[in-house]
């Protein structure tokens, strides 16, 4: 009887380590799934910046065009 008493405690302080072995994993990952989320996302603020700012460069090259060649006629 108190080999099966044993069997079963030292098979629940088992399994639980086990668990607590795989949530720390888990949550390592989570946190570095966590940081590549965050690069990625201020990456693409960067590029929304830049191709923001090449767009008012066209704006202004396209209006000193025209006037440049109002300016000519």
């Amino acid at each position: 009887m108190t080999y099966y008493i044993l069997s079963f405690i030292s098979g629940l302080v088992l399994g639980l380590l086990i668990m607590l072995i795989k949530i720390n994993s888990l949550k390592k990952e989570q946190n570095l799934l966590k940081r590549k989320y965050e690069k990625t996302s201020l990456g693409a603020d960067d590029s929304e910046l830049q191709v923001k700012t090449l767009e008012n460069k066209i704006k202004t090259l396209e209006s000193a065009l025209e006037k440049s060649l109002k300016d000519k006629h």
